[in-house]
């Protein structure tokens, strides 16, 4: 595991956000100050009779607490900038129970942020891009206050606002979503529905080219490269099972570094991939054939160790949001959850889990196992030493945890929930005491406590866990996230309160 290094693949695929923000910056026009109303909205298939003369109607659906949502709204707003004739609306998605409350993946959290951009779009139109361009760089929990105050917006005035009108702008945004028949992330270009993939340049042309002809915006062309140039794609194979789904966001990846490359898909029980991969221990993989052109053009990400080397191929493993571990021995009834223990949403993923245990919302006879994300190096003198993403205070904590599972099993959940509390202070000598546990036990325990974190770093390491939270159920199903960990059955009620869906990545 190498701390703090994001191997270009990955920064390409999970930054791809920042670079849809950096295309809308200097070069481009300025912002246009719009006023983006919640109500009096055409339906799905119907812009306004406005924009029909005059432009095109940019319609952005997504979670509000979802990565890949959040990327549709930096490549929208990116053309909106660029095109100022573009009106650019975005709905956060939530979902009506049985008893017509709202509900949504990551709890309240992700309900209060979606009451809050309601409530920025119909109040304070015009600083709604700022708002999201800002609580992007402030994924906190309470994040959205400096979001607000960056872009003028009293926090005190919005709270009070969401709390008078979030719940009937809600409602509007939900009669909005029905109407369009969007039941997920969605984008639509005057009230239909895009069907182009995550690509800036793509949905650029696509609205662009919806724009009467005087104000469109002509692009450079790019000279084509002489056929003696072009080199032939590398194989390229996809390998799944039910329920893993490849992501067309990566293969679009690929496809930037390889003109003209396409996936072969296989299911994992198949006869060929039975015969041609046979090692592979993770799915989603995606399989490069191995030669000298390929080897070239992914040079830096082989060195920082993103493809797994086989011979006569290269394997990336997708670990981004779930998977499975094929190979794997079942484990029944065991929930694995990999943190950081400094990592914001690691202890929030804790605490859900924690309450969920509590309000018995697991699985009946499930078992809770925390294991720690870090590197561990033994030098000839037999010390150890460590390296956290959050520093020397992170590894430290680690220690403390394991001792305490080791040692008090029974109260480790009791102290995580007090530790948690502020998981920076140095005081954790009190979380201890309100746990029923002598500090000085876990004092005395610390040097031994060592070694069961380095053997836990190298458990974590050798699974290829480096994002905190990240767990695995019953050995085989992985999942990032307490999003993704309440689609699996039995983990359905599952929340982080106060998570904002993200998580710490060490490389």
């Amino acid at each position: 595991m190498k701390l703090l290094n994001t191997p270009i693949l990955i920064l390409t695929i999970l930054c791809l956000a920042s670079v849809s923000r950096a295309a809308g910056g200097s070069s481009a026009p300025a912002p246009v100050a719009q006023k983006t109303s919640i109500a009096d909205l055409p339906v799905a298939g119907e812009p306004s009779n406005r924009n029909q003369k005059s432009g095109v109607k940019l319609e952005i659906f997504f979670e509000s607490m979802d990565g890949a949502g959040w990327q549709w709204f930096f490549l929208g707003d990116a053309v909106r900038r660029r095109l100022p004739s573009v009106e650019m609306s975005v709905y956060p998605l939530l979902a009506r129970n049985d008893k017509g409350e709202w509900e949504s993946k990551r709890g309240a959290a992700e309900i209060a942020e979606s009451m809050r951009i309601a409530a920025v779009a119909k109040f304070y139109g015009a600083k709604l891009s700022g708002y999201l361009n800002a609580r992007s760089l402030s994924p906190w929990a309470d994040g959205w206050r400096d979001a607000a105050i960056f872009c003028g917006i009293s926090p005190e005035e919005l709270e009070a606002k969401v709390a008078k009108s979030g719940d009937e702008l809600m409602g509007k945004v939900y009669d909005r979503v029905k109407k369009a028949g969007v039941t997920g992330t969605a984008v639509l270009v005057n009230g239909k529905t895009y069907e182009g993939g995550p690509r800036l340049l793509t949905l650029f042309e696509t609205v662009n080219s919806q724009l009467p002809g005087d104000k469109r915006v002509a692009m450079p062309k790019t000279a084509a490269a002489p056929p003696a140039a072009r080199v032939p794609a590398p194989k390229f194979w996809i390998i799944t099972s039910s329920g893993v789904e490849k992501s067309d966001t990566l293969v679009d990846v690929f496809g930037k570094y390889f003109a003209g490359i396409k996936p072969v898909i296989l299911d994992y029980d198949s006869p060929e991939r039975v015969s041609s991969f046979p090692d592979l221990n993770f799915l989603p993989a995606y399989v490069i054939e191995d030669t000298k052109n390929a080897r070239t053009i992914l040079a830096q990400e082989i060195k920082a160790g993103v493809f797994t080397e086989h011979k006569g191929y290269l394997v990336y493993f997708d670990k981004q949001r779930k998977g499975l571990y094929a190979g794997a021995k079942l484990e029944p009834g065991v929930l694995k959850l990999f943190v950081m223990s400094q990592c914001p949403y690691g202890v929030t993923a804790e605490n859900g889990i924690i309450d969920a245990l509590n309000k018995k919302l697991l699985p009946e006879g499930a078992k809770i196992q925390i294991h720690y994300i870090g590197d561990s190096e033994k030098g000839a003198d037999g010390q150890y030493t460590f390296k956290s993403l959050h520093g020397t205070p992170e590894w430290e904590e680690d220690v403390r945890q394991l001792v305490i599972g080791a040692k008090f099993p029974g109260k480790l959940n009791a102290y995580l929930l007090e530790r948690n509390k502020d998981i920076t202070s140095t005081q954790w000598e009190e979380a201890a005491k309100k746990a029923g546990l002598n500090p000085t036990a876990l004092a005395d325990g610390f040097e031994a406590g060592k070694a069961l974190l380095a053997e836990d770093f190298k458990y974590t390491a050798d699974l290829g866990m480096t994002t905190s939270p990240s767990f695995l159920w019953e050995g085989r199903l992985f999942a990032v996230g307490v999003g993704e960990l309440a689609k699996i059955p039995g983990f359905e009620k599952v929340t982080a309160q106060g998570s904002t869906g993200a998580g710490c990545a060490a490389k």
